[in-house]
């Protein structure tokens, strides 16, 4: 029995709980296939549920392709991109524990694909707004330099980290020529033996 008097703690939600909701609300939508709309109608359950709690479209789809369902990559990507990026843009200010951008590090093919999105939004819009796209991509590199230093993460995922900001501080200083300087960097002998000898 309980003790009278003392009050119970509201539970708070696991990732156990978390993930069955994911699960659940794409079965619900009975759509095998994932992409923006399915991802988009998880995300505001989960908020719904758990406040502010949503995650990243990445992290979500990650759940579901283990859950068997097939992700429309492209559409993934690039709402994954788009909402990191308005994520930064609402809170540029925030502290680190309460951002909710910062809850998850990029993958260096997550990075590639962001600021493929932020340089093509350099392109479209109007002066104007470039900067600020560029201050999205000068928060995402104190972001990636943050995780760098975090004791929790082993020494690849550190590296990885500080490459993605390398690559974010290039691009800041000369978006025109990223895209040419990245794909050097990618066929470099340092590159290649520290991050294509290890499961990115």
């Amino acid at each position: 029995m309980e003790e009278t008097g003392r009050k119970r703690s509201p539970r708070q939600p696991g990732p156990a709980s978390r993930d069955q909701l994911i699960i659940a609300r794409w079965k619900a939508l009975s759509c095998p296939a994932v992409g923006t709309r399915e991802l988009s109608v998880i995300q505001s359950e989960l908020g719904k549920r758990f406040g502010g709690a949503v995650g990243s479209p990445a992290s979500i789809a990650r759940i579901l392709a283990d859950a068997g369902a097939d992700l429309r990559h492209p559409e993934v990507i690039e709402f994954d991109a788009l909402w990191r990026a308005e994520q930064m843009r609402k809170a540029p200010h925030a502290a680190e524990a309460d951002e909710p951008a910062l809850e998850e590090s990029l993958t260096l093919m997550q990075a590639e694909d962001f600021i493929r999105e932020l340089e093509k939004r350099r392109l479209d819009d109007a002066p104007a707004e470039v900067q600020g796209i560029r201050s999205i991509a000068i928060k995402a590199r104190e972001t990636a330099q943050s995780h760098a230093r975090r004791k929790t993460l082993g020494l690849l995922q550190k590296a990885e980290q500080q490459e993605i900001a390398e690559w974010l501080g290039v691009w800041i200083k000369t978006p025109g020529l990223f895209k040419d300087w990245l794909d050097l960097r990618k066929r470099s002998p340092e590159f290649r033996k520290k991050f294509l000898t290890e499961p990115l």
